[in-house]
C-alpha cells in the first residue's frame, strides 16, 4: 500500500513544514534530501505517529509497524546489546523462546554477536548503529524510517552502511524505506526516488538522476551544488549579464536564471574549434584542490567555476592570473523562469 501525505503542515519549535503533498510507493526506497533545519526529521516523526500534523492527513499508515533509526541511535543505556535489540519484541509480549532466535539471527547478520552482553555505552559509533538497526529490524516493520543514520560515521563506514541498506532493501522488497539526509552522494546511491525539501517546502520529486540533472528552480540548483547560476534578461537567445553575453535556449524573457554544472565546461589553453556556441576567454582567479578534482574559477565577466582532473591541471600548469578559454554547449544549460 502507498503512503500518502496530503496537505501536511506542522510547526514544532524552530522547525516547520508547509503544505507537503507526497506519495511514497509501497516497497520503494525514498530519500528526502535537504539542508539542516529544512524539516526532514519532522516529517519522519509525523509518519511514525510521534507528532500530529497541524493540518492535513497521512493516509496508508494505519495498522502498519514502523521502525525508526535516529542519527544518535537513541539506544537504552541501561540495557546491554541483547536487551536493546529485544526491547520491541518484549513490549509486544513475545515469549523468550520466540525472541531469542530472532535476536541471534540479526546479531549474526550484522556481525555483532560478540557484543551480545556489552553495555551500549561501551560501543563504538558503528557498533551502536548496527545495534539500532537490529532493534528496528527485530519487529519486522512495514516502514523503516532513517534519520541521517550515517551522518556520524567516517567515509569508509558510511559507504559500508549504505551498501548494507541497499542489500537489506533488496532482501526485503515488501518494506518501505524512508531515509532523510543532507548528503547528495547518499541520496544518489540509495534512492529509488528522492524529494528535495528546502525551508519546509517539498520543491521537487523524481528519480535521482532526473532531479540532479534537471533541478526545477534556482533554489534547488544552488542546494545541489550547481556552482554557476546566473540571471538576467534574454533577447534573441542571448542572456545579458555584467557585460557578458551567453547563448541560451530561450528566445526572449524579461528575466531568467540559467545554471551550468562545473563538470559540463571544457577548459583549454586556446579557443576550441567546436560546435559549442558559448566560448569565453577568462582570467584564473582561484584554484581549489578537492579530493579527486580541481575547481578552477575564471573571470569571464562573471565568475565561472570549472572542474578538471588533477592530471589536466598538472599538464596545463595552471596558475592564478593565467588566461584560459572556457567552452560549453547551449544544451548543457538548465533554465529556470524567474
Amino acid at each position: 500500500m502507498n503512503l500518502r501525505l496530503k496537505n501536511i503542515s506542522k510547526r514544532f519549535k524552530e522547525f516547520a513544514v508547509e503544505d507537503i503533498n507526497l506519495e511514497i510507493r509501497g516497497g520503494e526506497y525514498f530519500v528526502i534530501l535537504g539542508p539542516s533545519g529544512a524539516g526532514k526529521t519532522l516529517i519522519l516523526e509525523m509518519i511514525a505517529g510521534l507528532l500530529q500534523p497541524d493540518t492535513g492527513e497521512i493516509l496508508g499508515i494505519k495498522g502498519l509497524k514502523t521502525g525508526f533509526i535516529y542519527q544518535d541511535y537513541m539506544l537504552f543505556p541501561h540495557l546491554d546489546v541483547y536487551g536493546n535489540i529485544a526491547y520491541g519484541l518484549r513490549i509486544r509480549k513475545k515469549k523468550k523462546e520466540e525472541i531469542k532466535p530472532i535476536v541471534e539471527k540479526l546479531m549474526d547478520e550484522l556481525s555483532i554477536g560478540h557484543l551480545v552482553s556489552r553495555r551500549v555505552t561501551f560501543l563504538s559509533g558503528g557498533e551502536k548503529q548496527r545495534v539500532a538497526i537490529a532493534r528496528a529490524m527485530a519487529i519486522s516493520p512495514d516502514i523503516f524510517l532513517f534519520d541521517e543514520p550515517t551522518a556520524a560515521l567516517d567515509r569508509n563506514a558510511r559507504i559500508k552502511t549504505q551498501s548494507m541498506f541497499l542489500n537489506w532493501h533488496k532482501k526485503d522488497s515488501t518494506s518501505t524505506f524512508i531515509h532523510v539526509t543532507h548528503d547528495f552522494e547518499e541520496a544518489l546511491s540509495l534512492g529509488d526516488r528522492i524529494g528535495i525539501l528546502i525551508d519546509g517546502q517539498l520543491l521537487q520529486c523524481g528519480k535521482p538522476d532526473d532531479v540532479f540533472n534537471n533541478p526545477a528552480n534556482k533554489e534547488i540548483a544552488d542546494f545541489l551544488g550547481y556552482r554557476n547560476v546566473f540571471g538576467g534578461p534574454v533577447r534573441n537567445n542571448t542572456l545579458y549579464i555584467n557585460g557578458t553575453t551567453i547563448t541560451v535556449p530561450v528566445e526572449t524573457a524579461d528575466h531568467i536564471y540559467i545554471a551550468v554544472r562545473s563538470d559540463d565546461i571544457i577548459l583549454s589553453g586556446k579557443r576550441l574549434e567546436s560546435s559549442a556556441r558559448n566560448s569565453f576567454p577568462g582570467i584564473v582567479r582561484n584554484v581549489l584542490k578537492k579530493s579527486s578534482i580541481i575547481e578552477v574559477t575564471l573571470d569571464i565577466g562573471v565568475p565561472l567555476a570549472v572542474d578538471i582532473t588533477r592530471k589536466s591541471y598538472e599538464e596545463m600548469d595552471i596558475k592564478i592570473g593565467d588566461q584560459l578559454w572556457t567552452t560549453f554547449k547551449v544544451s548543457a544549460l538548465k533554465v529556470f523562469e524567474h
